[in-house]
């Protein structure tokens, strides 16, 4: 095993489909793995569409036919395999099946038709996307695709390398409905909602504004982040208005609100606005496309796009490990590695991991949930002078203890314990220090200058404890021009080029709704259980860099390789898709009601066109082919409009079903979890809470053969386990933790609140 090529000796076997099955062969390939692609008689579905991009996803491994499939099988460790529905056949050790659907539940088995525009539908994004007088939006660029790719990846590297042996089930309906819902349902929950029909579809704001040369992104993620805007668009008498405080506020005075903003916005240039908001630490963004990003200074000193033998831009491997971009080891790949030491058994394969979590917000603590999911020991350490900012998003301040019932932070933090420790107090830190001496894994997501502040860089860490994994994961990286700005999903969107492809077709850019986050999340724990492979091997520690805008530039790699090979420019198309044609969110009868139709092949348009019987269709040779649909999708939305308007969404979306043409009815997100496929296969799990009570929250989106429930530990109240931890394992005595909660050291309260 070379340092370059942590996983040199895995045996992977891919038969994928999607984007989700390739990327997860790809993540094992650029590691070192010996991954064979087996392709079907009539060649990878994705060569048919984008080639750069299937070239770009089948780099470093190695292709053969159906008729080799048993024989490779039988000497993987790992076998992908992606199908429409699961089913028998040949098993690896670790075998990880994808499907729209997975094993169990109604849907599973039934031949039901589905494309990712109708998953999304499913899954309840939809309804949350776009501006509430227009139709429900699609996320561009297939988002939870990649994530169900390194979800696959990192599941599968975790069972080989702890357990033994394992099934994964990976429905990509579960991952549509956890990577865009941002955690909807269970506010709805704890909020108590009525079932009344309400419009969801808001834009954030301010977000993707318009400067004097382009587009600039912002994201206000904090109190100070709007106080700070505010002074930035030189408005500070808006310090005063109660009600442009709250998200809500800004929604209902919209329209005076955007005003106020882009009337400062267009005024200035891209470069302008990007240096002022660095002085008041506002997280911005240029919102670039395939190909402006590739020019961007900071990808550029970053060498993040390399370049292979056609000469086209390519991203490359996301994450560093021990400042190096793993490379293949053609050698240790060509030979035949014995088996991989490792348990025998089917249970949670992290057991015995000790983990300190400094995650916060959701790519950091999503990274840290997953690894408890799979038994690691996860110590959630915050401070009560600065807790995750996520326990103070969409929480109720008229409410006891209202920091413990926000649904982002219950969303993204089972599986953990908590303590807070003050580490700008030399105790604190002490403290900190003595938990990292004893920890296989130290994981953050601040920007680089918070460690490094104090004194807790890669050198400091590496010497408390040579066997020790960092991983860190700050938004734009440890170096480059941009290493000290703050980022969160939004941010990295924006400027990986995922808001560029996700728009009404006359619109602005629009955020897809965080994918980059659980994107980002996963992408770091497989870069990180191959870093701890490798230390299995030699006893040493090292650092892990799995920068967030490195994963989302990974989801946006299309893009990227299209403006490269051809010269084009994919932007946005509202909910169309190449090679599907109509394909569109339409109103039926009701408030809010929706049918989600994609027409992809001309047996769905003549089994479409005999249903609705209008007769212009009929009447029209030309519709009978992709293109003649294609070249009348104006008229054609029009008239599916006209059609489904008068009709109930659940009788049409069966009677499309019944004739093989891909469709759904948009769920409502507030109550997704009564969704008839996902309760079957329980992606949310009733929780009891020490403050918010028995609510339904989603978990690891997908399922393992063994491991009947993921949640065992609910989200931690804030510093929940002090005394266990401090008392207990670092054995404090009590008059100690007196004195430190007296100094605010430790504590279970926000200081600020």
């Amino acid at each position: 095993m070379s340092a370059g090529a942590p996983l040199a000796g895995l045996r992977v076997v891919e038969m994928s489909r999607t984007l989700a099955g390739a990327y997860a062969g790809k993540l094992f390939a650029d590691c070192g793995a010996r991954v064979t692609l087996i392709e079907p008689a009539g060649g990878h579905p994705l060569r048919n569409g984008s080639k750069a991009l299937f070239s770009f996803l089948s780099s470093h491994k190695r292709t053969a036919g159906e008729d080799s499939a048993e024989e490779l099988i039988g000497r993987a460790d790992i076998l992908i395999r992606e199908l429409d529905e699961p089913g028998d056949g040949p098993t690896a050790p670790v075998t990880v099946e994808i499907s729209p659907w997975g094993r169990g539940g109604p849907w599973s088995g039934r031949g039901r038709p589905w494309t990712d525009f109708t998953l999304q539908a499913e899954s309840g994004s939809l309804r949350l996307r776009g501006l509430p007088d227009s139709y429900p939006l699609m996320a561009g660029g297939r988002p939870a695709e990649w994530v169900a790719g390194a979800l696959a990846a990192s599941g599968a590297l975790a069972a080989v390398t702890g357990a033994g042996t394992a099934r994964l089930d990976v429905a990509l309906l579960d991952v549509h409905t956890y990577v865009t819902n941002l955690f909807v349902d269970a506010g709805a929950a704890l909020r108590e909602e009525t079932r009344e029909p309400a419009v969801m579809r808001h834009r954030l704001s301010p977000s993707v504004e318009p400067v004097s040369d382009g587009w600039v992104g912002f994201n206000l993620a904090s109190a100070q982040n709007l106080q700070d805007f505010m002074v930035l668009v030189e408005r500070p008498d808006l310090l005063e208005d109660e009600e442009l405080s709250t998200h809500y506020g800004r929604y209902r005075r919209a329209e005076e609100w955007n005003e106020i903003v882009r009337s400062w916005t267009r005024r200035h240039s891209l470069r302008d606005v990007l240096e002022r908001t660095a002085l008041f630490r506002i997280p911005s963004s240029p919102v670039h496309n395939g190909a402006t990003v590739v020019q961007d200074e900071h990808m550029v000193e970053r060498g993040f796009f390399i370049t292979g033998g056609t000469g086209t831009p390519r991203p490359d491997v996301p994450f560093l490990i021990d400042g190096r971009r793993p490379r293949p080891d053609e050698a240790a790949a060509a030979s035949e590695p014995a088996r991989p030491r490792t348990r025998t058994g089917t249970g949670r394969p992290l057991t015995g991991l000790r983990v300190l979590d400094l995650g916060t917000w959701w790519a950091g603590s999503f990274a840290a949930t997953l690894l408890g999911s799979l038994g690691a020991d996860v110590l959630k350490v915050e401070s009560t002078r600065r807790v995750d900012g996520a326990r103070l998003l969409q929480g109720d301040p008229r409410r006891e203890s209202w920091w413990e019932r926000g649904p982002f932070f219950l969303g993204a933090n089972h599986n953990k314990r908590s303590i807070t420790l003050d580490l700008t107090d030399p105790e604190g830190l002490e403290l900190l220090e003595r938990l990292i001496a004893d920890a296989d894994v130290l994981l953050e997501n601040f920007a680089p200058r918070v460690l490094d502040d104090l004194g807790l860089g890669w050198p400091r860490v590496h010497a408390l404890n040579p066997t020790l994994v960092m991983l860190r994961m700050p938004a734009f990286g440890l170096t480059g021009p941009l290493r000290d700005r703050v980022g969160y999903a939004q941010t990295v969107e924006q400027y990986a080029g995922l808001c560029w492809v996700t728009g009404y077709p006359d619109g602005p850019p629009t955020n897809p709704n965080g994918p980059a986050d659980p994107m980002g999340g996963a992408n770091a724990v497989f870069a990180l259980l191959a870093a701890l492979r490798r230390r299995a091997e030699t006893g040493q520690g090292l650092l892990v860099e799995a920068p967030l805008v490195e994963a989302a530039l990974t989801m946006a790699a299309e893009q990227v390789l299209e403006a490269g090979a051809t010269g084009c420019v994919i932007g946005r198309d509202g909910n169309r898709s190449p090679g599907v044609a109509p394909q569109g969110a339409y109103p039926c009868s009701g408030t809010e009601c929706w049918v989600a139709i994609s027409v992809v092949t001309d047996e769905h348009w003549a089994a479409l066109r005999d249903l609705a019987d209008v007769p212009r269709w009929r009447e029209d040779p030309a519709l009978g082919t992709y293109a003649g649909r294609k070249a009348q999708e104006d008229e054609l939305d029009r008239e599916l409009a006209e059609w489904t308007r008068d009709r109930d969404a659940a009788e049409l979306v069966s009677a499309l079903l019944a004739r093989g043409v891909p469709a759904a009815e948009l769920t409502d997100p507030r109550f997704v979890h009564e969704h008839p496929q996902l309760a079957a296969r329980g992606l949310f799990e009733e929780i009891e809470h020490p403050v918010a009570g028995r609510v339904a929250l989603p978990v690891v989106p997908y399922r393992h053969s063994g491991i009947d429930r993921w949640s065992v530990l609910p989200p931690p109240t804030l510093g929940q386990h002090n005394h266990e931890v401090l008392e207990e394992e670092l054995a404090l005595p009590p008059r100690r933790l007196r004195e430190l909660a007296a100094r605010g050291v430790i504590g279970t309260r926000p200081d600020h609140l």
